[in-house]
């Protein structure tokens, strides 16, 4: 299923690097903005499933080197943004690595006006709802060439969606927890990649769209925005007027979808000693305990298991390296007192209703 309009550039022309780019100094220029930001880039490079034609340093090819920036792999900036990937897509994570994130630059002219634009938004419907505007983290997908033009021009909102604007004519966004359709949704380039927009979206008041409905925008003044389905979101419906001011894009996100090595990778998985205890709940768990490039190191390793690289036991070895018994235990213990209260709850709950 389509879950997100596919983008029709009405540019075709091809996107050749700036001549003269030296790629030294893009790798330098992003240890520097990794350093900038408190991110280590001696943790060593973590390289990704894919034997790919892509250049180890330096923007991807035809992306604008001006305004796009290669985050290195070894940068704890991609171990961040690789784990929540990896987290929405689940078990689909060995089949559909992450191979190269570029974040958009924050210099660049053309960001600084949608930057400035999205925070002019916010703080209307921060306003209108007394500071609550909503903002949610939400992928676009479309082809290579599509992406780039959102990159130099922003989003198109001249042509109609492509499939048939079902949920109403607008720009569909897929909430991250859905990550997987705005991948499978964009269009494979000519290295096997796939390319989706990580976007910031201003959201304020959802309103559900009926399938067929036509609509170009919000029923009434009371809502901002749309959505399939309230409870379980597949798509958010930004309208077009709002397109250019309410999603931000700050990353290029870019797959390499191959389902054909499915069973091939498999390695037997045993049963978890504690299976109380879901890898998930204890990584939500010792986020509270652990400083941010603790998490990090945490997270590489997360990210290893998912691909099938490393096995079970290897990552509970290296877990208890990073963190120590005591943190790990302290961990265990919280989740045992949530888990615990929530038990009581619904007991309580059902005895009331009897």
């Amino acid at each position: 299923m389509n879950t997100g309009r596919a983008h029709r550039p009405q540019d075709k022309r091809r996107y050749p690097p700036p001549s003269g780019i030296n790629h030294r100094l893009h790798t330098a220029t992003a240890r520097e903005s990794c350093a900038n930001r408190g991110i280590p880039t001696s943790v060593g490079l973590y390289r990704g499933t894919s034997e790919m034609a892509v250049p180890e340093s330096g923007v991807l090819q035809g992306f604008p080197h001006d305004k796009v920036l290669r985050v290195e792999e070894g940068c704890d900036e991609f171990i961040s943004i690789k784990h929540r990937f990896y987290m929405s897509i689940g078990s689909l994570a060995q089949y559909c690595p992450l191979v190269a994130l570029q974040r958009l630059r924050c210099t660049a002219d053309q960001m600084i006006a949608r930057t400035e634009a999205f925070k002019h938004q916010s703080k209307l419907l921060s306003e209108k709802y007394d500071g609550e505007p909503n903002i949610q983290d939400g992928l676009y997908g479309s082809s290579k060439v599509g992406i780039i033009q959102i990159i130099n021009h922003g989003f198109d909102v001249s042509a109609l969606p492509e499939d048939g604007g079902y949920f109403g004519i607008g720009l569909y966004i897929t909430p991250e927890q859905v990550a997987i359709n705005s991948v499978m949704s964009s269009t494979v380039d000519v290295d096997g990649l796939r390319h989706v927009l990580l976007c910031r979206v201003i959201l304020g008041r959802m309103e559900e769209v009926i399938r067929g409905s036509g609509q170009s925008q919000s029923s009434s003044k009371q809502y901002d925005s749309g959505v399939d389905n309230q409870q379980f979101p597949t798509r958010y419906i930004i309208w077009y007027p709002h397109a250019n001011t309410r999603i931000l894009p700050q990353y290029v996100l870019s797959v390499k979808v191959d389902f054909r090595s499915r069973g091939l990778q498999k390695q037997p998985r045993t049963q978890p000693i504690t299976p109380w205890m879901p890898f998930r709940a204890l990584l939500s768990e010792l986020d509270k305990f652990l400083p941010k490039p603790t998490m990090c190191r945490v997270w590489r390793y997360h990210c290893q298991f998912l691909e099938r690289k490393i096995t079970r036991q290897e990552l509970v070895f290296h877990l208890r390296q990073i963190t120590g018994d005591k943190i790990l235990i302290a961990a265990l213990r919280s989740f045992q007192i949530k888990k615990f209260g929530a038990e009581i709850a619904a007991f309580l709950k059902g005895k009331k209703k009897k």
